[in-house]
């Protein structure tokens, strides 16, 4: 069954306002809508709006989700080399910034034990 904007929303917890940011950007190109013009969703324009949530989690640009879901929506075996290289520049991405997160992890830990030692200092010294 086709859903709203806003039973998208509810479905995947995406905002009403962000799914039309996107819309606006072109990233349901073939989105069907009925005779209203409400826009309405399929199960697989749902999944498109879930991998687009987790992209920009992720921070990939708008540009490269737009070319990325092109080239799926082309679904051609032709462009399976394409889709790969942008996942795995956004692999490569998202390694980096994992290791950059895990690096200030570490700092916040050492900053909180420093004072948790300095707390146990000043407390001990009343």
């Amino acid at each position: 069954m086709k859903k709203t904007i806003i039973e998208a929303e509810r479905e995947t917890g995406i905002p009403s306002t962000r799914i039309r940011f996107w819309l606006k950007k072109g990233l349901f190109p073939e989105l069907e809508t009925d005779k209203n013009g409400v826009r309405l969703f399929g199960d697989e324009d749902i999944l498109k709006l879930k991998w687009i949530e987790w992209f920009r989690f992720v921070r990939m640009s708008l540009a490269n989700i737009k070319q990325y879901m092109h080239l799926v929506s082309l679904g051609q075996k032709s462009t399976f080399q394409k889709r790969k290289k942008i996942l795995e520049t956004q692999r490569e991405l998202i390694i980096k910034d994992m290791q950059a997160t895990q690096e200030i992890l570490s700092k916040i830990e050492e900053k909180i034990k420093f004072l948790d030692k300095q707390c146990r200092c000043n407390v001990s010294k009343k």
